[in-house]
């Protein structure tokens, strides 16, 4: 009797665990309107957070752009900017997504010039 009093409350319990695999999600349409609203800024935006590496700065213009077409030499695949930040040129290469990838950039970088570092900056999209 014990027996069959186990084996009835084992099939009970099966029963009760059984799932739904239906899934209906309740959205209010304020939430798709916003995620509306947030593509059509990034498809008209073209920059965002990230990093880029600065390799020289220099209250001289000239002497700023000089480096940077020597740069552009040494390293044809990387974009190189000027950048003004009163009162210095800054030329930064790069625009690099994570700070991982900058730092691995700045590695091949550093060889030719030493005081080169990663910043912070807003970085076209690729």
């Amino acid at each position: 009797m014990r027996n069959y009093l186990i084996i009835i409350l084992y099939l009970i319990s099966l029963a009760s665990i059984a799932q739904n695999d239906n899934v209906t999600y309740n959205q209010d349409r304020h939430i798709t309107e916003l995620a509306d609203v947030y593509k059509m800024y990034n498809k008209k935006n073209d920059v965002t957070d990230g990093y880029r590496i600065q390799v020289a700065f220099s209250n001289d213009r000239q002497e700023a752009y000089n480096n940077k077409s020597k740069l552009y030499k040494e390293l044809p695949d990387e974009k190189c900017y000027v950048e003004y930040e009163e009162p210095y040129y800054k030329l930064r290469i790069g625009d690099y997504m994570t700070r991982l990838e900058a730092y691995d950039k700045l590695r091949s970088v550093i060889t030719k010039y030493p005081g080169a570092f990663v910043v912070r900056a807003k970085v076209k999209i690729k």
